[in-house]
């Protein structure tokens, strides 16, 4: 079964990567806002602004609201977090 949050880890290994990319590899923007939500909320990423700062949770649900069309997310990047489990 293919799991688009385990791709998203992957692809993350990399480099940062804007949220219209993560996007791409979601079914429905629905699925991309509770799989990128859940990223966020377990410490596997973080969120970055445009200038490289960590996005603050309280902000998250603002970002992610139901019809925020996915272009708006383009100054938004994703980095995966390197932490001891």
């Amino acid at each position: 079964m293919y799991a688009p949050e385990l791709e998203t880890l992957d692809q993350l290994i990399g480099s940062d990567m804007p949220l219209t990319v993560i996007a791409t590899l979601y079914s429905t923007a629905e699925a991309f806002h509770q799989g990128v939500q859940g990223l966020l909320s377990c410490g596997d990423v973080l969120l970055m602004d445009a200038d490289g700062n960590a996005v603050p949770e309280w902000r998250w649900r603002e970002i992610f609201a139901p019809g925020v069309p996915t272009q708006q997310l383009g100054q938004f990047r994703l980095r995966v977090t390197l932490r001891a489990r």
